[in-house]
Order: C-alpha cells, then structure tokens, then sequence
C-alpha cells in the first residue's frame, strides 16, 4: 500500500509554490476563497474547480501527487482523488469509462486510440521523462548491468544457480510491460524474473537479497516516500550499458537530458473528459510554468526547462 507523504513533506511544497508565485503571478482571482480552510463542495467542474478522480501510474506516484498537492493549494475549489493503480488497471478503469483521466510513462497505442473513435478526441499532454531503473543491495558485487544480455536472459532464464535474478513492482505494471514489448514474451522464465506488488516491496526485498536486482520507475528514488526513505542508503542503482557508445550510464537528470541512459520514459497526462474540465486544467498545470518547475526539483526532466530567475543589484552585498 502506497503511503501518502509526510505534513512536512506537504509544507515544503506549499513554501515552494509560495516563492515561485512571487514571479509568476496567472492565477484567476475567481479561483480562491477567502477562507483557506474551506472545503471542496460540490459543483459544476470547471478548469480549476470541482471534484475529479484520477488514475496514476504507481511508478511514477510521487511526482504527480506533489503536484497534486500543489494545484490543490493553490485552487481551493478543486479537489483531485489520485488513484495509484499498475497500468493495466489503470487502463481498465479508462476503458470502462470509470475514470476519464490518467497519468501514465507512454502515448496510447493506434488500439487505444480505436477505442474513443467517434466517442472523444484524446488529449495527451508531456510533461516529464524519466527512466526505468536497476537497483541491488550495496552488498551486492554488481555496479553495471547491460540491457541486452538482460533481454536474452529473460527468454532463457537463469545460467546456474546463485546468478542474479529480477525482481519487478508487479506484472501489470509499465515497467514490466515494458520488458515485455522489448522481449516479445507476454511470460518470463520463473527463475529469473519474479513479480512482486509494488516498488516499496521491490526495494525491501533487494535489500535482504544481494542475488535480487530491482526494476523500478526512477521516481520512487528521486522522491522516497517513508517506507523506501529508510532502505535508500542500503541501495545502489546500476549502471546501464547504452549499445550506442558502448558506455555506462546512470539514470541522472542530466543523463535523461541528453538521452544518454538507455531506458528512458515520456510521461503524459490521458485527458479523455471531452470538454474543458478539470482534468484539462490540471495537464496545463503540471505542464506549464509551475508545475514544471516541481518536475524539475523532484530529478525528472521537465518537458519545458524552466527558466532560472536571477535578481540584479547595484551593490555587492
């Protein structure tokens, strides 16, 4: 079960909000109430206001809801119930039209795209990349891994007994299904690739197990809620090798930047309401100023690298 995060967690991202408003000033002044304790009521969903709930991604969480908390600080008026699901049942919750929104690491396939035909034209907004990562225990002997051989080693499975194995957030999840488009394979050979519930299980369980190599969104590193917080110095993340140049790489901002870690991922916000609500207003938000400026804090990359505000004045001080 995912944990929510911290008030001072929470606090830290007001104040953020709090500086960056003091340059950029775009909210509606329609949007607040005068009393910020106020609840949500019940009302017609506009942009910035009403109730919406959201499917996310569990690789990606973190990132989503400090924006969340963020947009919600900001408009009073609107209230975003954050779903994190894998993404098959994200999907499924898409396609049986209980939610309209979702955030997930991929565009929609042409399949996809079939399904809304005629129905509503999809929106999907980029707002980050990020990376499918490697991680070990720092017991363990490795420091690089190579995609490729990882690849193979899922059709064949394991050399001999004592070598390294996987271990996944889920089966469901993007990240695997990730593996499985690049293999082919809709299973894996049950000695080398296991499947547990979620990333905190994947990081608890590497840690006893030096033989065990995580595969992860790079987001639960880069924002560690409590329960992985307290296993992060007890972790490594390795290397991967890029085929291109032959060389190592780890999953660093810079790394995403440049698209010199093999495994990267584009993360968009599914916007399938149909009209102007608010799920539209929350992809304007994480994509726009504001919020790429939290995408930028938290390690992603931002879509759009926001600029550096630099103060000049006429004494040294």
């Amino acid at each position: 079960m995912i944990q929510r995060r911290s008030a001072a967690r929470i606090g830290i991202l007001v104040g953020v909000l709090a500086t960056t408003s003091l340059f950029f000033q775009c909210k509606d002044k329609n949007t607040t109430t005068a009393d910020t304790d106020t609840e949500v009521v019940s009302q017609e969903e506009t942009l910035l206001s009403g109730t919406l709930t959201m499917g996310v991604d569990e690789s990606v969480f973190p990132i989503v809801e400090d924006v969340a908390i963020l947009f919600e600080n900001e408009y009073k008026k609107a209230k975003l119930n954050l779903l994190p699901k894998s993404e098959r049942e994200v999907l499924n919750l898409l396609f049986s039209d209980s939610i309209r929104v979702a955030v997930l690491p991929r565009l929609m396939t042409e399949q996809e795209m079939e399904h809304y035909k005629g129905v509503v034209a999809p929106k999907q907004t980029h707002f980050a990349s990020d990376a499918i990562v490697f991680v070990t225990s720092k017991t363990a002997t490795d420091s690089i891994v190579d995609y490729t051989a990882i690849l193979k080693q899922l059709e064949q499975g394991r050399v001999k007994e004592g070598d390294s194995f996987l271990v996944f957030d889920n089966y469901n999840s993007s990240v695997s299904a990730a593996f499985r488009k690049a293999t082919g394979f809709d299973s894996f050979p049950k000695d080398y690739a296991y499947f547990l519930n979620t990333t905190e299980e994947v990081i608890d369980y590497v840690v006893k197990n030096p033989k065990a190599i995580g595969v992860i969104g790079l987001n639960w590193l880069t924002q560690p809620n409590e329960a992985i917080q307290k296993h992060i110095d007890a972790v490594k993340v390795l290397a991967v090798k890029n085929d291109a140049d032959k060389q190592y790489y780890k999953p660093s901002q810079n790394n995403i930047a440049e698209g010199t870690y093999p495994l990267i991922r584009k993360l968009y916000v599914w916007d399938m309401q149909g009209k102007n609500g608010l799920g539209t207003g929350f992809a304007s938000y994480i994509a726009g100023y504001k919020g790429q400026r939290i995408v930028l804090k938290s390690g992603l990359f931002p879509f759009n690298t926001p600029p550096r505000e630099i103060v000049v004045t006429k004494e040294i001080k």
